[in-house]
């Protein structure tokens, strides 16, 4: 199966997803389950954006050396299993410029229909929010792993 997780940079909820997923897919051997991320705007300037997210996850032992932004185009579509996206804006965007619906991330995680949102860098806890979303991702996974080999299941 593979997977895609799509966000607007393809620089912070996207990646951390598909690193998280990666890194949970590899401690449990688990070989079925290929994962990238996209970006509805993987071409837009985030030289200002935080990149704390890949310090954290470093720091718990998970390489992202080989990230690169991708942006997401209609051929992700014949690619990709599923596509899980992280907000509203991500799905509606999908379903306006391609008429596909997708499932958020959490829809399919714990059955919300809520987006996943990190708050801004000038906020006076975004170290703190920062490791929330790293941490929601990483303990998200082996539940969103099962939900999704139960949805894939004949």
């Amino acid at each position: 199966m593979n997977v895609l997780f799509v966000c607007t940079d393809n620089f912070t909820r996207s990646v951390i997803a598909e690193y998280c997923m990666k890194d949970v897919l590899r401690k449990t051997g688990n070989a079925s389950i290929t994962v990238s991320s996209a970006g509805i705007r993987a071409d837009s300037d985030v030289s200002k954006y935080s990149d704390l997210h890949f310090q954290i996850l470093t720091g718990m032992q998970i390489d992202t050396s080989d990230f690169r932004r991708t942006p997401f185009r209609e051929s992700s579509f014949e690619e990709q299993d599923v596509i899980l996206a992280m907000s509203d804006l991500h799905r509606d965007f999908i379903k306006e410029h391609y008429n596909r619906d997708v499932p958020l991330f959490n829809e399919v995680y714990n059955g919300q229909k809520t987006a996943v949102t990190i708050g801004s860098p000038e906020s006076g806890d975004f170290a703190e929010q920062m490791h929330r979303l790293v941490n929601y991702f990483y303990e998200a996974m082996p539940s969103l792993i099962e939900n999704l080999q139960k949805r894939a299941a004949p």
